[in-house]
């Protein structure tokens, strides 16, 4: 009589083992892309965060916006409704919010305020990615207005 071997042959275990690195390189690009998509949707939360208190601000001063990040921040202060804003990217809430005249960003995933110089009533609100750059959003740069 014949004994019987119980277990898996080398060939089953290779397939297996095949089967689940091909899990593995079809999920792993998705996670990651899963966790930028998840971080620039919370810069977007950052930018209206700033327009609520851009709009606080208005209230407060006729109309009128402040010409500076720092002048947002110093009068918000005052007001109770400044709100600090976490990077995504580095978690510091220091380089979230940048005043945004240039046309580049200092820091990834900051939060960039421009005015219009000629006219104090309107603003300009954009995000930018990891790597300095406006978000886009369907093709066509975020930012928010009261334009």
């Amino acid at each position: 009589m014949r004994k019987s071997q119980e277990g898996f042959t080398l060939i089953e275990l290779m397939v297996v083992i095949v089967i689940i690195g091909i899990l593995v390189a079809i999920a792993l690009p998705n996670f990651i892309g899963a966790t930028d998509r998840a971080k620039i949707a919370n810069v977007k939360s950052n930018a209206h965060t700033v327009q609520t208190m851009l709009e606080s601000y208005g209230v407060d001063f006729g109309g009128k916006y402040p010409t500076t990040v720092v002048l947002l921040q110093q009068e918000a202060q005052t007001g109770a409704y400044w709100k600090a804003l976490s990077n995504p990217f580095s978690g510091l809430t220091t380089t979230s919010l940048e005043t945004f005249n240039t046309g580049t960003f200092t820091n990834g995933g900051s939060v960039g305020y421009n005015m219009q110089a000629a006219d104090s009533t309107k603003y300009w609100v954009y995000g930018s990615d990891k790597n300095k750059v406006r978000i886009k959003d369907k093709g066509t740069d975020f930012m928010l207005s009261n334009s």
